[in-house]
């Protein structure tokens, strides 16, 4: 008999996370034979990020080896739902992740009990805050996430006077539903070569806005996925940091490891720095090369 095979597949698909309209990207492996069913990926972008920034090109990777893979926007950000624009609430984003998981276990080239996440900076968070939290997620990878950013983030300079300024964008918002937003250049500014690459790549992304509601960061602070990794049910899980990464320094990884059960798997990348794991910087085929 002949077997046909379709060829690449990738179509824009629609889901709902508690109410708001999410937009995503569900791609194929071209030897995808009708009916048969694939394990799948979550791709998990991080900060401030939608679906058509760098990790599609992931996604395509783990399309070649015979995956198939989703790729969406959180709420708040991009082609996707909610009011504000692009507040970022990490817990929110983790549980649009579980949402993503309900609906792509129902596409009919994936099989539903073999689904995995695939997380980058933030994401990695994201990813980890959601798999401690949903059973059904197979397998875990989490690159350069920090694993408490209010850990990472009040050791920078001023950051009392900051988080009070955060505080006061908080209560502003409460109280009267004031909405202030803060760049994302600004925030990230002590990693001058990430921050360039987002400069750069920006004009390609029309619906990509580099900024994250004031406000949101007191959010952003309560994401603590290493406090969870004991609750990650004990199947595949992957993490991976650059050595020379100061958005999600080393020992973060290593926070969130030391408390996952086996089997996990713990890999430096030496000498990589957190904007090289993008694209073709020097981490992303040791990156692609220890998920696949």
């Amino acid at each position: 008999s002949v077997i046909v095979y379709r060829r690449a597949m990738q179509r824009s698909v629609r889901f709902f996370s508690e109410g708001l309209a999410m937009a995503g990207v569900l791609r194929a492996p071209d030897d995808l034979a009708p009916g048969e069913r694939r394990p799948a990926v979550i791709c998990v972008q991080g900060f401030s990020l939608v679906k058509e920034v760098w990790l599609p090109q992931n996604a395509e990777r783990l399309n070649r080896a015979g995956y198939v893979t989703l790729n969406f926007d959180y709420r708040h950000f991009g082609e996707s739902e909610g009011e504000p624009r692009c507040r970022l609430r990490p817990l929110e984003q983790a549980r649009d992740v579980r949402n993503a998981l309900t609906f792509l276990q129902t596409a009919p080239e994936v099989d539903p009990q073999r689904v995995g996440l695939f997380g980058m900076s933030l994401g990695a968070s994201v990813a980890l805050q959601a798999a401690a939290t949903d059973a059904r997620v197979r397998a875990t990878a989490a690159i350069a996430g920090p694993t408490d950013l209010l850990r990472v983030w009040s050791a920078l300079p001023n950051f009392e006077r900051f988080a009070e300024k955060v505080a006061a964008a908080k209560r502003a918002f409460v109280c009267d539903g004031a909405v202030t937003y803060v760049s994302v250049l600004r925030l990230l500014a002590s990693d001058p070569e990430t921050c360039a690459l987002l400069a750069r790549d920006h004009a390609k992304h029309p619906t990509w806005r580099q900024e994250i509601t004031f406000e949101s960061l007191a959010d952003l602070w309560e994401l603590r996925p290493d406090r969870l990794a004991h609750q990650i049910s004990p199947n595949a899980l992957l993490l991976v940091s650059p050595g020379d990464d100061t958005l999600g320094p080393r020992s973060e990884m290593e926070s969130a490891f030391s408390h996952a059960r086996e089997p996990k798997r713990f890999v430096a990348l030496d000498g990589v720095r957190h904007h090289e794991i993008y694209g073709d910087g020097a981490g992303f085929e040791p990156i692609m090369k220890h998920t696949e």
